[in-house]
């Protein structure tokens, strides 16, 4: 959607992306430039964003064998 367009109905885009959960992405020149998300969804993606780094920083650690802890405590 053009920036321009936006501005003029920005009270009707709100509610679409609040109420249909729409991303409404916003465009200068035929280039999107921003995009319009409702709060929760963007919440939702911060928390992926968040879990999937900690993921590759735990991925890294080195991991003690079953058997190996079996073998040295039995």
């Amino acid at each position: 959607m053009p920036i321009t367009k936006a501005r003029i109905n920005l009270g009707a885009v709100v509610e679409r992306v609040r109420t249909k959960n729409e991303l409404v992405q916003l465009e200068k020149g035929g280039i999107t430039v921003a995009t319009i998300v409702n709060s929760e969804y963007l919440e939702d993606m911060q928390d992926a964003l968040d879990l999937l780094i900690s993921r590759e920083e735990n991925r890294s650690e080195e991991f003690v064998k079953w058997s190996d802890i079996r073998r040295k405590y039995a």
